[in-house]
Order: structure tokens, then C-alpha cells, then sequence
């Protein structure tokens, strides 16, 4: 990939971990047309997203909906009464129980929360949601407070995936991010999972923080390959300051310029693929037997609020603060503000602020072309029946372009994304979303 190229299309660009965008959501969406899409008889497995926003300490780079306290059970206690009352609710209105095929806990940090409380959450989600035979239980972690019983109660509560955010190695890095844990801790933490025997452990990294340069990066890469996690995150650091009050924090002045963030990537692209993981959509690899390797590999990969995810076309359920919802035709959020979400529940009121309703055939299509180019970098459309230059000419025409400058080929009704074009990938699925295409969104490439 050439700077002058990237400099070209640099431009903010959705990640497309949906389409249409949570920018589209509006409060016209509330409790009420979740709970009609749950009471449709449907027996099909869903996956649970569990929102825990609790952090001991604010990492500046982080754009997650959290809250830094130091109250514990004080903080927590209310969260979980609240939650156990929304899962009861979103249970209660389904007329055949679904079960849970994945199950994730997210954050802020879920091991904020002490032993006893993880295992009242998890048993308020077994009381009203049924695992399948072979379900994916994941949570998030934060190494730097870790110790091995922890690991081990949570592979015991019946956890069998694990993540964990290294982001870089680097003492300098993390001190100018406020996010310093020893590399000694890091290979503790990866040494306990592995003697828990947890499935699959992945690994969060991310591109283009403060100080970092490629010489460290190259360094912080070197020690993912050494601790040879299932699966690993490498992300491009969104510095968003206007958006998100943390990052102001860090100081632009100590960023990488994109000319050293490419060529970080691209170091970590074939160290990585040396190691013997396999490139997987845009930001993450596994190794080639992880089921997420397979699912590339067999052209079942799917995307939603979680990033990349091995089952496809399951009802995404988010439950707690700010979590969303994913149907058909129906999204959902709750609400972001934590006194809100508490009050609304105590009253046994589902805490949904906003959402989006998809009625319109066009919307629907263009959602499964995106989705297509960001899991499998190829669309079909002769396997969908439509004559994609007929339909999209304004959109063929700028493919063309794309073609022409090496990103993809174009077929008699196809799109394939070349190896140079898959670190543009965002740019040639925003292609077909006429929203960007008017007034660009998110974040930028490099």
C-alpha cells in the first residue's frame, strides 16, 4: 500500500460494524418495539451481549461507554438489580424460551466485578436464557489487577473464551496512554488462561498510539507472537478528542504520523502471517485452525457490534447500559446515562433511548453487499439475482475507478477485493451507502 494512495482515500469512514450506522439511530425507538420483535415466536439461538461499565481507571485512548469509579459493590450492587430485571423482561416476552448460542461480557471492565458478583450475573442469565450444547461464552478482561484465581473462577462459572487488551508493551506508550502492565504481568495472565484451559484466548493491540514508533511497535508484535494467543485485535487508534474528553489527555504533537502507522501494520501484517495466523477481514487474525479462521475460510464470517464473530444471522440481544440490539428490522440502544438506566428498570421499564426500524428492500440489500465486502472482501450478486451495474451505476462507476487503481476487480456481476484494496476495504464498502457518500463518518483509515 502506497502513502500517496492512502493520502487519496483518507477520509472518515464507518467500521460498518452494522449498516445503516448507530449514527442513524433516532429516539422514535423505544422498549416497546423490542419487546413486540421478542414476541414473535422464533426457537432460533441468539447471542447475549452483557454491557459491565465499571473501570478502577480511565485508559485514555478509549472510546467504550464507561464509568471510573473506585466504589466496588457500591457501584455494582444497583447494576446487577438492574439487569436481572431486564433479562427477566426480555425473557418474559419471548413466548418460546431461545437459547443463547454466544454469550459475551463486555465493558469497561467485567472483572471489576468480584467473584460473587460475576457468579450472580451469571446465574441470572442461566435462570432465564438456555445455553446450546456447544455455546461461546466470552468476557473481557483487564490483566492488570488479574491473579490466577480469577481466571480459574471464571473458566469454573463456565466461561471457555477470553480476551484481554495488551495494546503495546512499551512502558513509555502505556504511561502516555494510563495504561502501564508489566510485560511480566502480561505472560502471567496468558500463562493462567492457558492452564485453565480456556478454548481460544485473543489479544487487543492497537496501532497508532502516542509514542509508539515502528521500532517498539515491531517489539510489542514480537511479544503477541511469543505469547501466541488463538486470536488477535489490531486496531487503528481513532484519535477523536472533539468526540471523546479522554483522549485529550494525549497530545497530538506525540502521535505517529501515517506514514509510520502504515508501516507499523504493515510490519505487524507479515510478522504475523510468518507466525502462522491467518488475516481475517480487516483488523484480526487467528490461527488457522480457530473457528474464526474457518468461518473466513468457508465464507460464514459474520459482523456486528462485537467485530467479527464466527455465526451468522443470529439475533444480537444487548442488554445493560448502552448496549445494543440487533434484529432483522429492528435496532435498538439503551440509554448511556447510568441514573437513567437504574430508574427506568426499577420501575420495570425496558431503558431503550433510541434505535432505527429497516422497512425499505434497498436499505435491507445494501446492508448484505457491505457486510459481504467486510467479512469475505467479495460480493456475488448473481447469487442474490440482481444486475448490480443496472442497479447501481452511480456506484459501478466509482468501483471502476477503484479497479483502476488496483483495489478490486470487477466481474460480468461481481466485486472481489484485491490483497492491495483490503486495507481500503471501508472505503469500497462505503460505496454503497449513500450517507457517507453525502457527508463522510467515523473514523479515518490510517
Amino acid at each position: 500500500m502506497s502513502i500517496e494512495l492512502l493520502r487519496r482515500h483518507d477520509r472518515p469512514v464507518p467500521r460498518y460494524t452494522s449498516y445503516p450506522t448507530a449514527q442513524a439511530f433516532h429516539p422514535g425507538i423505544d422498549g416497546e418495539h423490542l419487546l413486540h420483535a421478542l414476541a414473535q415466536a422464533n426457537p432460533t439461538p441468539l447471542s447475549l451481549y452483557i454491557h459491565l461499565p465499571f473501570c478502577r481507571e480511565a485508559c485514555w485512548f478509549c472510546g467504550c461507554n464507561r464509568i471510573t469509579t473506585q466504589a466496588g459493590s457500591k457501584a455494582v450492587t444497583p447494576y446487577l438489580n438492574a439487569l436481572e430485571v431486564e433479562l427477566e423482561l426480555l425473557a418474559k416476552a419471548m413466548p418460546v424460551a431461545r437459547p443463547v448460542a454466544q454469550l459475551h461480557w463486555g465493558g469497561g471492565t467485567p472483572n471489576y466485578l468480584n467473584a460473587e458478583e460475576r457468579s450472580r450475573l451469571w446465574d441470572a442469565i442461566n435462570k432465564h436464557f438456555p445455553f446450546t450444547a456447544n455455546h461461546e461464552a466470552s468476557i473481557e478482561v483487564n490483566p492488570e489487577q488479574l491473579s490466577q484465581k480469577e481466571v480459574q473462577q471464571l473458566r469454573n462459572l463456565g466461561f471457555n473464551r477470553i480476551s484481554f487488551g495488551l495494546q503495546d508493551v512499551d512502558p513509555l506508550v502505556q504511561k502516555a496512554v494510563n495504561r502501564v502492565v508489566p510485560v511480566d504481568q502480561l505472560r502471567a495472565a496468558m500463562g493462567w488462561m492457558r492452564a485453565a484451559a480456556f478454548e481460544s484466548v485473543n489479544l487487543d493491540v492497537i496501532c497508532g498510539l502516542p509514542l509508539q514508533t515502528p521500532k517498539r511497535f515491531a517489539a510489542t508484535i514480537n511479544e503477541v507472537a511469543n505469547l501466541r494467543p488463538d486470536r488477535i485485535s489490531l486496531f487503528s487508534f481513532a484519535y477523536l478528542p472533539e468526540q471523546l474528553p479522554l483522549q485529550r489527555h494525549i497530545k497530538a504533537a506525540e502521535l505517529p504520523s501515517r506514514e509510520q502507522r502504515l508501516e507499523m501494520l504493515e510490519g505487524a501484517h507479515s510478522k504475523l502471517l510468518s507466525e502462522g495466523y491467518v488475516a481475517i477481514g480487516m483488523d484480526h487474525f487467528a490461527l488457522k485452525n480457530d473457528p474464526l479462521a474457518i468461518a473466513a475460510r468457508e465464507g460464514s464470517l459474520h459482523r456486528n457490534f462485537q467485530g467479527y464473530t464466527t455465526q451468522a444471522n443470529l439475533d444480537l440481544l444487548g442488554v445493560g447500559l448502552s448496549a445494543i440490539s440487533l434484529f432483522p428490522r429492528l435496532y435498538t440502544q439503551n440509554t448511556r446515562s447510568l441514573n437513567t438506566y437504574i430508574q427506568s428498570l426499577s420501575m420495570a421499564k425496558l431503558a431503550i433511548d433510541r434505535g432505527l426500524e429497516i422497512n425499505d428492500p434497498m436499505v435491507l440489500l445494501r446492508r448484505h453487499i457491505i457486510l459481504e465486502l467486510m467479512c469475505n472482501f467479495a460480493i456475488d450478486f448473481d447469487s442474490i439475482a440482481i444486475d448490480a451495474e443496472k442497479l447501481f451505476r452511480d456506484e459501478w462507476k466509482q468501483l471502476s475507478n477503484l479497479e483502476a487503481e488496483g483495489l478490486l476487480t470487477l466481474g460480468s456481476n461481481n466485486v472481489s477485493v484485491n490483497e492491495r484494496g483490503r486495507w481500503l476495504v471501508r472505503v469500497i464498502a462505503a460505496v454503497f451507502d449513500p450517507d457517507t457518500q453525502q457527508k463522510p463518518s467515523g473514523s479515518r483509515l490510517v
